[in-house]
Formats: C-alpha cells, sequence, structure tokens
C-alpha cells in the first residue's frame, strides 16, 4: 500500500524533529547539572567545560543511533 505524500512529510518532519530534540537534549541537561553543581559546592566556571564536552559527547551518541536506526529503516525499503 502506498503512502500518501502527506503522510510520508508528516513522518520525515517527525523524525527531524526527535533529531533536533536528541541532540540538544545532552547539552542542556549536563550544562543545567553543572550550574547545579557550581550553585550547591561553589565551584568555579571551570565545571562548565567538562559538561559541555559530556553534553556534545551524548549528542554524537544519539545522532549515531538514529542515523543507524535511519539508515536500517530506509534499507528496508528497497
Amino acid at each position: 500500500m502506498k503512502k500518501s505524500p502527506l503522510l510520508v512529510a508528516m513522518q520525515y518532519l517527525t523524525w527531524l524533529t526527535q533529531l533536533g530534540l536528541s541532540l540538544a537534549t545532552p547539552i542542556i541537561l549536563c550544562l543545567l547539572g553543572a550550574w547545579w553543581l557550581r550553585e550547591k559546592f561553589a565551584l568555579g566556571a571551570w565545571i562548565f567545560i567538562p559538561a559541555i564536552i559530556l553534553g556534545v559527547g551524548g549528542a554524537i551518541s544519539s545522532f549515531a543511533s538514529f542515523a543507524k536506526y535511519f539508515m536500517k529503516k530506509n534499507g528496508e525499503k528497497k
């Protein structure tokens, strides 16, 4: 059964939105955690550097997982 073009467009829009959230969320959560640690334990601004590194690492991992899923999903159709 062939999907309508609107349904396919909405499906791609949903995947794109999910990808954006998956890339932004780890960075934001790590920065919020670093801010909380800085306020709670009176740490310096250096705490944000490891937080950014961990957040970007989480975003890269999320992107790799998404790319693997997307490749697998598109490979099944062909």
